[in-house]
């Protein structure tokens, strides 16, 4: 078997594709072509290797299949990727069934998007990134006989790309089949923008979403507790009586020793309030999502490396939101408590007037920033996003000219 027809993965520098995360083990597994489907063989892990959640030695899968290596989920848009998924889709495009609503994933960047009705071959444009994607003939073989309901059936493959050029291949399937296409084809945002910004889709987002379990009941009904002193629409109040709630709890403990765990929020509630700076912001975030409102984590590098902490979207005036802080914390029951509120921090943005800071670090919510050197926003809904670096004071004005004499 050619090398060119083989990858193997794990953590070491010398595999074809490095993951960098402590779940993965050095040479974790391999992925081999078989004509149009990859033998995915477990290298003897620690942490296994998954497929559609089992755990698998050996297994002959699809492109864009659900494949775990440990706790991360397989990059296949990942750039290391392309020649190997290129290698194996090479001559092999066919014509896409008309399906409506069919759609196609980009290989360069990730991106789907629907293919237009009527559509019989030829080039389509990737409406994010514009790579050209070559869907070519083939006539598509008769299905065989198949009982009744729950036909098995062929599936969707994912693309190669080459020199900027992707290929995406699509077979017809039964009404199961094509639900889990549906679900495993939503939109994961633009390509990225920064290294920083790929490198959390990666090796940190897919754990970091799964972690905020807003839905649960443990969460949803602390969090109401919680924010019912101040009753009705999700409001600054709201924001910070969680917030100080699970600040003046907390106790730090850092994760074990070369692994980055992520605790879901029901667990650090259940644990009362255990865990390091992503822990915090994972349960922060999941809460004030449970009563409605809008959180992201944002993952960023400072002076005394990798932190984490959330941010919470709020309409209104800056000034207004100080104000309300500001009466908040000084008519506290708990006198010790009292404070003064006499500015804020946050992030402005197009969709969201007010991405107020809620880094444990300040004693109430919009505290300073830290000083970044990147920072990358994740949403519960795996959108990822690079943001303006906070916390890093202005450049100095220059001089003024000197007058003419």
């Amino acid at each position: 078997m050619s090398d060119s027809q083989q990858i193997v993965i794990g953590r070491s520098r010398d595999c074809g594709l490095v993951l960098s995360d402590g779940t993965v083990s050095g040479r974790h597994a391999r992925l081999t072509w078989q004509g149009a489907s990859l033998l995915v063989e477990d290298l003897g892990s620690a942490n296994g290797t998954w497929v559609r959640g089992q755990r698998v030695t050996q297994l002959q899968i699809r492109p864009g299949e659900d494949l775990r290596l440990g706790a991360v989920s397989f990059p296949w848009g990942h750039p290391d990727m392309y020649a190997f998924l290129r290698r194996g889709a090479a001559g092999d495009t066919i014509l896409g069934m008309s399906i409506p609503g069919r759609k196609y994933i980009c290989g360069a960047c990730g991106q789907t998007g629907l293919i237009p009705t009527g559509f019989d071959g030829g080039t389509l444009s990737c409406a994010a990134c514009h790579t050209a994607l070559i869907v070519g003939r083939r006539p598509v073989p008769a299905p065989p006989r198949q009982s009744s309901a729950g036909s098995i059936l062929a599936s969707l493959l994912m693309l190669g790309v080459a020199a900027g050029i992707g290929v995406w291949l699509w077979q017809h399937g039964g009404e199961e089949r094509a639900r889990v296409v549906r679900e495993q084809l939503q939109p994961i945002g633009p390509r990225p923008t920064s290294a920083e910004e790929l490198s959390v889709r990666v090796h940190t987002r897919d754990r970091v979403v799964a972690s905020m379990d807003s839905s649960n009941p443990v969460v949803r009904n602390t969090a109401a507790r919680i924010a019912a002193d101040a009753q009705g629409n999700f409001s600054i109040e709201q924001v910070a009586n969680i917030f100080s709630h699970v600040r003046g709890s907390w106790r730090y403990v850092n994760d074990p020793e070369g692994s980055e765990y992520f605790a879901h929020a029901s667990e650090t509630i259940t644990n009362e309030y255990v865990g390091d700076c992503d822990d915090f912001a994972i349960v922060v975030a999941a809460m004030l999502t449970s009563i409605g409102g809008r959180a992201r984590i944002v993952m960023m590098s400072g002076p005394e490396g990798g932190h984490a902490y959330p941010e919470v979207c709020l309409a209104g005036d800056p000034e207004d939101v100080r104000a309300h802080l500001d009466d908040h914390y000084q008519h506290l029951r708990d006198r010790a408590l009292r404070q003064h509120v006499n500015g804020i921090h946050y992030r402005p943005a197009e969709d969201c007037p007010l991405w107020l800071n809620l880094d444990w670090n300040a004693g109430v919510p919009g505290g300073a920033y830290e000083a970044e050197s990147w920072a990358v926003a994740i949403y519960p809904d795996g959108r990822t996003e690079t943001l303006a670096t906070a916390g890093t004071p202005p450049p100095a004005a220059p001089p003024a000219p000197a007058s003419g004499g």
